[in-house]
């Protein structure tokens, strides 16, 4: 397992739209259903481009149009007819029959396409919750799983942002895709051929123009894409800037650095505003040139087409410019919302790509076939001139490592601060792999054995007591979730914990907070060794448990600690040396090195090392 790999860099913006093609492939069905009402909705919007030439021709003019009838006028004419003759209304009416005829169109084709917008909508929506969920899922299932040496040395700030923020981007991502990109072109698709019904000449006169209308939005769409990113990886610093104040509220309130940290926010968020700034103002300028683009092609055609008005050519009368005017309108409409969509599609492809960023890390491997179980301890675990060193280090942190943990008994780890300790502990849950040398566990090397059986026969209790924002119960059998009430009651007693939780409010239904808020520093140990004692694992690691202690604390404490190491195999990292003076084996640690082990007894007579640290601990 290779846990030294370096994060991938982003994938290009045509491999992100790829991918969530991919994934929105996964729900066919729901995307014919969303192209089908977006064609129906396209064709209903052209109706009322029709409507000045119907109204001027058919209504308001008593002579009729003085030009051939189209098919569809021709329709009109018909149908007005054949209503005049069922109401027994003479043909001096047929002009009042036409207007009826359009009202009934009118609100036939409205209703219609405000189904199909709904449609269209709530698919759109549906759709991106979908594959929002699926990609959240993912997204934590690949977070949980990256190497630790990566996973540690990565902002939180950074992951909350990548996983709220750009998540949350690319929402918007895919339903800008279903409800615009793909919803528009069947408006303009509409809008096009009413315009070619009317005046296919000047059709494609306009058609030729447009292309240039949409030059901006393509030349500025790979610099709103640029920017975008920029501005998304400032955001991630403003949001770990903001999570370190907020984690370390008591530091910073302790050392008076309230001001210090509110400058460093706002350089970080000044820097934020500059970068979505400049991006604003690119989007800005696409759409400015798009309209004075659109402008002279309206004016263009404008005065064309009065030109053959009055020229009688082409067969344009009034009517006819009219209409063609508004259907020139009507397409540039789903153009301009194109462009929009267009520019915020690329602000989202810069989240997307982010986020697959992330998913692409290597994991893990969560088994190897060849991998042999572990069961519970037997014979002990041996480090047989391990060395490691941390990926871009000047130099290891553990050096030709040896010693023995034999099964059944309790060895301890001391030494000053940066002396390798809880390496050592790293390397025993596989965190890391060993640089050089093997770790074997009755005798299968660590790389060669089940991760998962590993870490079955493995429970830790460490100075960092973290606990779940839920109940006592839960948080007892985290390991075990089908625990009994009364197995972890046993395990409670065990810690000597169970009477604290039953003077709480609802008892182990209880609540504990964020971080476990509600309870003091000695119950939040308790309850993590009773989640220890529960799990029933072989193997205990104690990571300085009671390093954070008062003194009445760190009694009880250490009190369930015996009850807790009691025929396990343990090895303990000690801060307080008065709590390993029972191990069966003290290892004292330097520089990465073993430099003295022994009972404390031995260890005193010796007057080394380790009798150095007792002192200066007692004095």
């Amino acid at each position: 397992m290779d846990t030294s790999k370096q994060p991938v860099s982003a994938p290009s913006r045509q491999a992100v739209t790829r991918r969530l093609l991919g994934r929105a492939l996964r729900y066919r069905g729901v995307i014919v259903a969303a192209l089908l009402s977006s064609l129906i909705a396209g064709l209903t919007q052209a109706f009322p481009i029709l409507l000045p030439k119907l109204f001027i021709d058919h209504v308001l003019s008593e002579n009729g149009p003085t030009e051939d009838l189209g098919f569809f006028d021709q329709w009109i004419v018909e149908q007005s007819g054949r209503l005049a003759d069922a109401i027994g209304q003479g043909a001096a009416d047929g002009r009042l029959q036409v207007a009826w005829l359009v009202a009934g169109l009118i609100i036939v084709t409205v209703t219609l396409g405000a189904i199909a917008r709904f449609f269209n909508e709530y698919l759109s929506k549906y759709l991106a919750t979908r594959i929002i969920h699926d990609l959240r899922n993912d997204l934590l299932a690949r977070i949980v799983r990256l190497p630790m040496g990566q996973f540690i040395g990565t902002r939180l700030g950074e992951v909350v942002s990548r996983f709220s923020n750009d998540v949350q981007t690319t929402y918007l991502t895919i339903s800008l895709f279903a409800s615009q990109i793909l919803f528009q072109p069947f408006l303009l698709l509409g809008a096009v051929l009413v315009a070619f019904s009317l005046s296919w000449q000047l059709a494609l006169c306009a058609l030729v123009s447009f292309p240039f209308v949409f030059l901006p939005m393509l030349l500025l769409g790979k610099l709103v894409n640029k920017r975008s990113q920029r501005t998304l990886a400032s955001l991630g610093e403003a949001t770990e800037s903001l999570n370190q104040v907020l984690s370390g509220m008591r530091v910073v309130r302790a050392y008076r650095m309230e001001e210090a940290e509110l400058e460093r926010y706002r350089h970080v968020n000044g820097g934020w505003a500059r970068r979505q700034i400049r991006l604003v103002r690119t989007k800005a300028t696409g759409k400015a040139l798009m309209d004075a683009i659109y402008g002279l092609v309206l004016a263009s055609v404008l005065v064309g087409g009065s030109y053959l008005v009055v020229g009688n050519r082409w067969g344009v009368q009034g009517s006819t410019l009219l209409s063609f005017i508004v259907a020139l309108a009507s397409m540039y409409r789903p153009v301009r919302r194109l462009s929009t969509a267009y520019n915020r599609w690329q602000t989202s492809l810069a989240a997307a790509a982010r986020v697959f960023e992330l998913l692409d890390n290597d994991v893990e491997d969560d088994e190897d076939r060849d991998a042999r179980e572990i069961g519970p301890i037997s014979e002990g675990i041996h480090f047989d001139h391990v060395g490691f060193a941390y990926e871009g280090s000047d130099g290891p942190v553990l050096r030709d490592l040896s010693f023995k943990i034999p099964a059944g008994s309790t060895v301890a780890l001391v030494g000053p601060s940066g002396s390798g300790k809880s390496t050592v502990a790293d390397l025993i849950f596989r965190f890391y792999e060993p640089t050089t040398g093997r770790i074997t566990v009755d005798g299968v090397p660590l790389s060669d054995a089940s991760r998962s059986s590993l870490l079955a026969q493995v429970a830790v209790v460490s100075q960092d007591s973290f606990l779940f924002n839920t109940t006592v119960r839960a948080n007892i059998a985290y390991g075990r979730p089908g625990a009994s009430l009364d197995e972890i009651e046993r395990a409670a007693g065990a810690a000597h914990i169970h009477e604290d939780i039953m003077a709480l409010p609802e008892g182990y239904e209880t609540i504990v907070g964020e971080r476990g808020a509600r309870l003091s520093g000695g119950q939040l140990q308790r309850i993590t060794i009773a989640r220890a004692v529960l799990k029933g694992a072989s193997f205990l690691l104690l990571d300085e448990a009671t390093s954070n202690l008062d003194t009445r604390a760190e009694r009880r404490v250490q009190a369930a600690l015996d009850n807790l190491l009691e025929q396990r195999t343990a090895l303990v990292i000690a801060h307080r040396l008065s709590t390993i003076l029972n191990a069966d084996r003290i290892l004292v640690m330097e520089a990465g090195r073993i430099v003295e082990e022994g009972t404390h007894a031995e260890l005193m007579e010796r007057r080394g090392a380790y009798r150095r640290l007792y002192e200066a601990q007692a004095g």
